[in-house]
């Protein structure tokens, strides 16, 4: 049986759509999500009572993602500071940059520390080959935004309703599932 999988960018304490997710769980049983996370702007309390859900997968999604260049300028040094600073946090060992851009400084951080990374085809020559990634390279990978936060986006979740409706007797899985 062919396998879904469902990423949304941008989720953290303030900005979180847990109502919506709950909702297409309800509706979905097998529904899973992965949730790229800002973990500076989320309470410990907070991270670990969405841990609590078996049906989500919290995965750092920058540090503040305060714009879409946070991480592409980072030196091998700050991004382990940011890979130390969040073993506490106990996310899954995953990484997106906010706007997918990324230095090469970070890549370096997150083999060595064995991470696997979220990322695009066109940094493919780039990034390290012994680097785990996912990319988004077939239908059945749907990626999207938690929700509006400022800038309106074509993918926020409540717009790709109808494409998870649609695989709805699929199996979903988590993007540390599909990783290569």
């Amino acid at each position: 049986m062919a396998r879904v999988f469902i990423d949304l960018d941008d989720f953290y304490e303030q900005h979180h759509s847990l109502d919506l997710l709950t909702e297409i769980k309800e509706e979905i049983p097998q529904f899973r999500v992965t949730l790229f996370t800002i973990p500076a702007r989320c309470s410990m309390e907070f991270v670990r009572f969405v841990q609590t859900f078996d049906w989500i997968d919290m995965v750092p999604h920058g540090w503040l993602h305060r714009d879409t260049r946070e991480c592409e300028t980072w030196s091998y040094r700050r991004a382990l500071e940011f890979l130390d600073v969040m073993e506490a946090f106990r996310l899954t060992k995953g990484f997106k940059a906010p706007g997918w851009q990324i230095s090469d400084g970070t890549y370096l951080a997150l083999l060595e520390r064995g991470y696997w990374v979220a990322d695009q085809t066109y940094n493919n020559h780039r990034r390290p080959t012994r680097l785990r990634v996912y990319l988004l390279d077939s239908s059945n990978k749907i990626h999207g935004h938690i929700r509006h936060s400022g800038v309106s986006h074509r993918n926020e979740i409540d717009l790709l309703l109808p494409a998870i409706r649609k695989r709805r007797n699929m199996e979903f899985g988590f993007v540390r599932d599909a990783i290569i």
